[in-house]
């Protein structure tokens, strides 16, 4: 293994963009494979950002430090270094190359590329269905903090099927909410959860907003001649756009959403023990102020008119934002 001087000799030549494509393959290679060679760039990368100010700290550090050193035309970096050194105490060897210290300006383009940060992420929600206070809205309104939608309940284990996560589910009963006076029936049985994003206007902003919405779906073993579909559709709205009353939610919201993302269609197995995980994700529009998650079990279209599920379950919700900049 080389020693920690030769190492900085590479890194130098790497920040100062001379390095040879197989120099800059050995210092890739070096930095997976030692710990030590690792830690030291890292030192190099936080000593970079200290110095985002590049020229103006070098201008002040003559004066601040306790050694005054007045750099000649010809040991102009290596001063500089020097200078450096004794203001900040750097812990690595003081017999690193000078020009290390100065590279490091360009280096930012290099440690991006081999150590990228990971980008900021934010739960927005985690259901489990285990508040025993959890509100569940048949005919009302969007609003945060609750799920509206079809006639659904929160259950223990049944049927064969065991929550996803903990001790509680979530049931979908009809295609159709309680208190309807003249059930209609449906093939599609569904329940909406309304997100306020306003307090992650900086996130949103510029376009760089990613949902990632994902959740369990089961049910029991039903007939052979019955047939379950699941999917997730995500809406993007601004305050001005949402729904001020209930009925024909899904036709309001796919009109008048900023953006929309649906799940394709998981054909639902006849296995009770597998939970069945759909996943979807959305780039919010900057001006998104709301995101409505709906969650939806679909029997066929062909299939006779009926609003009563057998046995179909979600569990375990999870909603995320995470900032990640369009591609060029």
């Amino acid at each position: 293994m080389k020693s920690e001087s030769e190492h900085d000799t590479l890194f130098a030549r790497v920040c100062d963009g001379v390095a040879t494509a197989e120099e800059i393959g050995e210092f890739h290679q070096l930095l997976r494979r030692d710990a030590e060679a690792l830690d030291t760039w890292l030192h190099y990368s936080s000593l970079h950002a200290e110095l985002a100010a590049g020229s103006a700290l070098l201008d002040c550090a003559g004066s601040q430090s306790d050694t005054t050193i007045e750099p000649t035309r010809g040991d102009t970096r290596r001063d500089a270094a020097q200078v450096l050194r004794s203001r900040f105490r750097f812990p690595w060897a003081p017999q690193a190359a000078a020009g290390i210290v100065l590279g490091l300006f360009a280096a930012t383009l290099v440690w991006a590329y081999v150590v990228p940060l990971p980008p900021r992420s934010f739960t927005l929600l985690d259901e489990d269905f285990e508040n025993p206070a959890l509100s569940l809205a048949t005919k009302a309104v969007l609003e945060t903090g609750i799920w509206r939608g079809d006639a659904a309940e929160i259950v223990g284990a049944q049927n064969g099927v065991a929550p996803a996560n903990g001790s509680k589910m979530l049931r979908f009963l009809r295609a159709d909410f309680d208190g309807r006076p003249k059930p209609a029936g449906g093939h599609i049985a569904v329940i909406y959860r309304l997100i306020d994003l306003r307090p992650y206007h900086h996130e949103i902003a510029g376009g760089s907003g990613v949902v990632e919405v994902s959740a369990s779906f089961n049910a029991t073993d039903f007939p052979a001649d019955e047939s379950y579909g699941c999917a997730i559709s995500l809406y993007a709205l601004d305050a001005d756009s949402l729904p001020d009353r209930a009925g024909r939610l899904g036709s309001v919201l796919s009109n008048d959403a900023l953006a929309m993302a649906r799940s394709s269609r998981t054909k639902l197995d006849r296995t009770p023990s597998a939970w069945q995980r759909v996943t979807t994700e959305l780039r919010l529009p900057s001006q998104a102020e709301f995101l409505v998650v709906r969650l939806h079990i679909s029997q066929p279209f062909e299939s006779a008119e009926n609003s009563v599920f057998t046995g179909s379950y979600v569990d375990d919700v999870r909603v995320s934002l995470t900032r990640r900049p369009q591609l060029p």
